[in-house]
C-alpha cells in the first residue's frame, strides 16, 4: 500500500519513538541487575560468605559510582514528556507510582525482616517502620529521593534555578562529614536534572554501526580508568567529586551499549527493564532468601555460587511475581503499574420522543 506523503514523514518518527523506548527498557534492565549484584554482594559480606577484600571493594566502588545516577538520569528524560498533561496529573500519577510503594513495600519488607530477624543482616524494629516517613529504608531511599526529585521539578519550572538548586544540594552533600540516606537526594538530583534538559540531545544521538562500537570501548576504557585513579584518590567513596568522572562515563558507556543493542535478540532485557520497578521492590527479600534457605541447607560457603544465585533469584523471582500479579490484576492496586485509564461514561441515548421532536 501506498503511503501518503504525510504518512511516510511520521513512519521514521514512530519507528524513532519505537526504538527509544527500546534503549531505556535496556538501560532500565541493565541498572537493576546491576542493583541487584550490589546489593546480593554486600548481603555476603557480613556472614563472611564472600571475603571483604580488595576484589569485593572494587566490584561495589564500582558498581555504586554510575548505578543509581543512571536510574535517576532515566527518569528525568521522561519528566517533560508527563509535565506536558499537567502539574496536577503528573503529581497523581507519581504518588501512586513512587510515593505509595515506597509505603507498602517499606512496611511489607520491614515486616519480614522483623519476622526472620535472627537470620538477617540488619535487623529491623517497630521504630524503623514508623520512621520510614522521614528515615528511608534500605534500598526504598531510592523512592524517596525520585519523588523528592518530582515535586521539584513542578515547584522549579525555570531551568536556570533548577540547575542552580541541583549543583548547590550537590556542594552540600559532599561537605557533609556523614551523609544519611536521605542525603542522597542532593547527591542525585544533578543527574535527574541533566536527563530532565537533555531529554531532546540523548533522544535524538543515534550511534551506529563499527563507529558507535569504537566509541563504545573508548567510553569503557576511559571508565576503567576513571575508577581506578577515583577509587585511589576518594578511599573508594563512590559518591565524592573523584567518582563524579567514572560516574558520568558509567552512564554515558550505557546509554551508549543499549542504543547499539539490536531490538530482537534482546528483548530478554527489556523484559527486565519493564519489571524493574518490581524487581526493585522485591529483590531483597529475593536475594536474602535464597541466600538465608542456601544456609539452611548446608550449601558450601562457595563465594561465587552464593553471589550468582542471589543475583539470579533476585531477578528472576521478582519477574516470576510480577506475571502471575499481572494475570491476578494486582499490579496497579500494589503500587507496580499506574492506575488503568478510566473509560469515558457513554453517552446517554436520547429517547425516542426527543429524537421526534
Amino acid at each position: 500500500m501506498q503511503l501518503s506523503p504525510a504518512e511516510q514523514a511520521e513512519a521514521p518518527r514512530a519507528q524513532t519513538d519505537r526504538t527509544r523506548q527500546i534503549w531505556i527498557d535496556f538501560a532500565r534492565g541493565i541498572g537493576v541487575i546491576l542493583v541487584v549484584y550490589g546489593h546480593v554482594l554486600g548481603g555476603l559480606i557480613p556472614p563472611h560468605l564472600f571475603p571483604d577484600g580488595p576484589l569485593a571493594q572494587w566490584m561495589s566502588y564500582t558498581l555504586y559510582t554510575f548505578h543509581m545516577p543512571l536510574f535517576f538520569f532515566l527518569a528525568g528524560l521522561n519528566v517533560q514528556h508527563s509535565l506536558a498533561r499537567g502539574a496536577r496529573p503528573f503529581l497523581a500519577s507519581k504518588a501512586w507510582t513512587i510515593a505509595y510503594p515506597y509505603v507498602l513495600w517499606s512496611l511489607i519488607q520491614g515486616g519480614v525482616i522483623m519476622l526472620i530477624s535472627r537470620n538477617a543482616n540488619i535487623p529491623i524494629t517497630a521504630s524503623d517502620l514508623g520512621a520510614i516517613w522521614y528515615r528511608p529504608m534500605a534500598q526504598f531511599w531510592f523512592l524517596y529521593a525520585l519523588m523528592i526529585c518530582h515535586v521539584l521539578a513542578v515547584l522549579i519550572p525555570n531551568r536556570i534555578i533548577m540547575i542552580v538548586v541541583a549543583l548547590a544540594g550537590l556542594i552540600v552533600f559532599m561537605l557533609l562529614p556523614i551523609r544519611p540516606d536521605l542525603a542522597l537526594t542532593m547527591h542525585h538530583l544533578p543527574f535527574y536534572v541533566a536527563g530532565l534538559y537533555a531529554t531532546r540531545i540523548v533522544m535524538a544521538w543515534q550511534p551506529h554501526g563499527r563507529t558507535g562500537w569504537t566509541l563504545l570501548i573508548v567510553t569503557v576504557t576511559a571508565f576503567a580508568a576513571a575508577v581506578a585513579v577515583g577509587g585511589q584518590l576518594s578511599g573508594s567513596d563512590a559518591n565524592s567529586i573523584a567518582s563524579l568522572p567514572a560516574c558520568i562515563l558509567g552512564i554515558t558507556s550505557v546509554v551508549l551499549l543499549c542504543k547499539l543493542l539490536n531490538e530482537t535478540r534482546h528483548r530478554w532485557l527489556a523484559l527486565v527493564g519493564v519489571m524493574s520497578m518490581t524487581i526493585y521492590v522485591l529483590h531483597i527479600m529475593a536475594g536474602s532468601g535464597t541466600r538465608i534457605i542456601m544456609q539452611m541447607l548446608h550449601v558450601q560457603p562457595m563465594p561465587w555460587i552464593y553471589l550468582l544465585a542471589g543475583t539470579a533469584a533476585g531477578v528472576i523471582l521478582p519477574m516470576v511475581a510480577h506475571v502471575v500479579l499481572q494475570r491476578l490484576n494486582l499490579l496497579a492496586p500494589l503500587g507496580l503499574a499506574p492506575l488503568p485509564k478510566r473509560k469515558p461514561a457513554p453517552a446517554p441515548l436520547v429517547s425516542q420522543a426527543a429524537r421526534s421532536d
